[in-house]
């Protein structure tokens, strides 16, 4: 069975024109309905600034799964009273708390102000957060993503994940360089090409502090291993040998990147390249296929998928004892696991009905989150709520995203080309 994919990824825009245009649009097709319910009202600002403020925030809220944001048909005319929110006019609103905030031009900038106000609970009234930040221009939508981020945080306890890039494969048949590696915000805005190339490239992986790409390229006619930097777009070529060189994956940790190589026997099998010691060492020796290595989040284990059992299950080898586990029994083949940050459990594609999206929690149980039977290549936020991966969408290879709950679901066909190989990058700094 081959196991080398392709990944699909994107980003989005939920509703509103603005100037800026993202490389990837939104189709939601399931769980608006189904999360907390927030109120985010309109942002005062400047007619010009090119960014709906309350918009992002409403869409990247909803994304997350864990929240259903407000109707502007919902929320009442008089939300607002003298800059503080009328609690009379949200006596029979669903909404737990709102969100209020304005821009203002502050110098040769803007300033951005909101406050998160509870509405239900013990104290209704409560100023739960309240935060203002500087941005141009060029920056307000990740001044919206940081908005987002510090509401997520405050009503979840968990860190949002809105202020992050992904990379991903761009396909454009017949362009001169028809292949090509872009990095975007989360949403699909802010597309920047990192290579484009004659030949394949496949399966990016972000370095932990989001400076360096990690990724397996065709232009030498047999795949190598290179890292990149993002911003200097300098490179270096870190596994070329005959055979097999795919899937690498960088440690969360950020000292070492695994892959998967068969120039020894042959065989398919796991290994890592120490980036300190600049020195490749062998994982796995199977005779059997090992490939799509991922790490554990406290960088001291490799999942990977293995035909060891007979059938494409997932394994787990822990560095402290030596020893490689079988972690998935349900279903006849499970591939690509991913662990979710924060949590025991692990995303994977299964085989049940087609290939989809599951997750497997602690005790081995899986949980299907997608209805489709194409999937592949499953990418993780960094905060582990959402997972963007790849499916075929009307006859056409493309991308999809799915919180880890199950809850939100959209197609994320791309504005042009076909689009894989989604990697979510790491958190930024706030």
């Amino acid at each position: 069975m081959r196991f080398l994919k392709q990944l699909c990824l994107a980003g989005a825009l939920l509703c509103a024109s603005f100037t800026a245009t993202a490389a990837l649009q939104i189709q939601i097709t399931g769980g608006i309905n189904e999360g907390r319910k927030i109120a985010v009202l309109p942002f005062e600002q400047p007619a010009d600034i090119g960014t709906d403020v309350s918009a992002v925030v409403s869409a990247d809220l909803m994304r997350s799964g864990k929240f259903s944001p407000l109707a502007q048909s919902q929320i009442p005319a008089q939300a607002l009273s003298e800059g503080r929110v009328n609690l009379a006019a949200f006596a029979q609103s669903p909404a737990e708390a709102v969100v209020f905030g304005r821009v203002y031009p502050d110098g040769n900038t803007y300033q951005v102000e909101f406050q998160l106000v509870a509405l239900k609970g013990a104290q209704p009234g409560q100023v739960l957060a309240h935060y203002r930040g500087a941005s141009g221009v060029a920056t307000m939508r990740q001044a919206a993503h940081r908005v987002s981020d510090r509401v997520y945080q405050h009503l979840t306890g968990q860190p949002g994940a809105f202020r992050t890039r992904i990379a991903y494969i761009v396909y454009k048949h017949g362009e001169p360089f028809p292949y090509q590696l872009m990095t975007a915000d989360y949403d699909g805005y802010n597309e920047v090409p990192i290579l484009k190339s004659t030949e394949p490239i496949m399966t990016p992986s972000w370095a932990p502090d989001g400076s360096r790409l990690v990724y397996v390229s065709f232009e030498r006619r047999v795949p190598t291993i290179f890292i990149q930097d993002i911003n200097t777009k300098k490179r270096i070529p870190i596994a070329s040998y005959p055979g097999l060189n795919s899937s690498p994956a960088w440690s969360p940790d950020g000292s070492k990147i695994a892959m998967t190589l068969s120039y020894e026997g042959g065989q398919p099998d796991i290994y890592y390249y120490d980036l300190n010691l600049r020195q490749l060492v062998r994982v796995t020796a199977n005779p059997a296929i090992d490939t799509e290595p991922t790490w554990s989040a406290d960088s001291k284990a490799l999942y990977f998928t293995s035909e060891r059992g007979g059938a494409a299950q997932i394994y787990k080898f822990d560095f402290n004892t030596r020893k490689s586990e079988r972690m998935t029994y349900q279903g006849r083949m499970n591939l690509s696991a991913r662990a979710i940050p924060g949590s025991n459990a692990l995303i994977v594609i299964t085989n049940q009905n087609g290939y989809r999206v599951a997750r497997m929690d602690v005790d081995g149980s899986i949980y299907m989150l997608t209805t489709s039977s194409l999937d592949e290549s499953p990418s993780v936020a960094p905060n582990g709520s959402m997972v963007i991966y790849s499916t075929v969408y009307q006859g056409r290879k493309g991308l999809a995203i799915v919180s880890a709950d199950g809850r939100f679901k959209a197609n994320l066909p791309s504005t042009s080309g076909e689009v894989s190989a989604p990697a979510w990058g790491p958190l930024l700094e706030k």
